[in-house]
């Protein structure tokens, strides 16, 4: 690796955590100027998350979809396709997981066999699905922002549909699915901190990520692609046929966390709304720079937050909405490319003109 590219590389991670220091002196100048007890305030905000068991395991548990989707946006974003069909990928998952464990519930699966299908089913679908605004905007030149856009509320009403129409709960005063089969749910691995299995395969999924995308030639295809496609298209890439198929890997991705998060957390399928997880993974991906490595460490902290906020609001004034404002200003700095990038620059003409490269100024 060149000098250059190192420091390019250190630049981009030390701009990531100038932007999150930003943001979280932000957010403790926001509790200091609203709350009637910002020392309390600031306290269980930075402290809260973890404070207790119960707490942290908060954080994992946000944290697991935020990976799924964030690996997923980083597929898209590799190809500069901002398809954001992962957000009705993951309700729609999950409401299909559901249905589908109901309807194998009389055959009595073994609990690995079922799960293992059930996750299987969610990855086909995922990919079935984010294949139709991928051909759309290769066949047809459509805005993929739209066609996702609107695909997602096509998926949102679907699974309204299923869940009123099929796998209701007639039982129940609220609209609840059935209660899924013991033998569908992810095993507690630490029943304490409410966290489950999924975070197994998250870490599973992560080698297979890591590998395809650094290691794999179809990786390497994908990142030619996105940063310079008629380049791609000179030395023999399939542009096309690669920009269909990270969208489509994305979407079995974020599919697939939907399924973990509902075969993990829930007892039952709920959602009459869309999740923001798919939109949250935008985020994670951002801050990750489109680098699947980086993606768990950007979720954790993106969780962090989320769970600082949840531990404010429950224990003070403040209300948790604010921490969108605080997402806004994350992405902002860090999508930013003028944002230290002067910094950046003396750093590689230093480099440049230091004597290991036989340079030297003429100052």
């Amino acid at each position: 690796m060149s000098k250059t590219r190192k420091i390019e590389i250190v630049f981009e991670i030390l701009r990531i955590i100038a932007a999150l220091l930003i943001a979280y002196l932000f957010i403790l100048v926001v509790l200091v100027a609203i709350s009637d007890e910002p020392a309390k305030a600031i306290y269980n905000f930075s402290i809260g998350p973890f404070s207790t068991v119960r707490r942290f395991g908060g954080i994992i548990q946000k944290a697991i979809p935020l990976v799924f989707t964030g690996w997923g946006m980083c597929f898209m974003y590799a190809v500069n396709r901002f398809n954001l069909v992962g957000e009705g990928l993951f309700i729609m998952s999950a409401c299909m997981t559901t249905y589908i464990a109901l309807a194998l519930e009389a055959f009595q699966l073994p609990k690995v066999l079922m799960v293992l299908l059930l996750l299987v089913i969610s990855i086909i679908l995922g990919g079935v699905i984010a294949f139709i605004p991928a051909i759309i905007n290769a066949k047809l030149n459509a805005n993929i922002i739209v066609v996702s856009i609107m695909l997602n509320y096509i998926l949102l009403y679907l699974t309204q549909y299923i869940l009123t129409r099929l796998i209701r709960d007639t039982e129940v005063s609220y609209a609840a699915s059935r209660s899924i089969p013991l033998n569908a749910r992810l095993e507690k691995i630490i029943p304490q901190a409410g966290i489950h299995s999924g975070i197994i395969i998250m870490a599973i999924v992560y080698i297979l990520v890591v590998i395809l995308f650094s290691r794999m030639p179809a990786g390497y295809a994908m990142r030619v692609v996105g940063s310079n496609p008629e380049y791609a298209k000179h030395v023999g890439i399939k542009v096309t046929a690669t920009i269909i198929t990270a969208q489509v890997i994305g979407g079995t991705l974020a599919s697939l966390g939907g399924a973990v998060e509902q075969l993990g957390m829930n007892d039952r399928f709920q959602w009459t709304e869309l999740t923001q997880h798919g939109m949250n993974g935008v985020v994670v991906a951002v801050l990750a720079k489109k680098n699947p490595i980086l993606v768990p460490i950007t979720a954790f902290l993106l969780a962090y937050i989320k769970q600082g906020a949840e531990v404010v609001n429950r224990t003070s004034d403040i209300p948790a909405e604010f921490i969108i404002v605080i997402q806004g200003i994350i992405i902002l700095l860090v999508a930013a490319d003028s944002f230290l990038s002067s910094a950046r620059n003396r750093m590689i003409f230093k480099s440049a003109l230091s004597p290991a490269n036989g340079l030297k100024s003429n100052s």
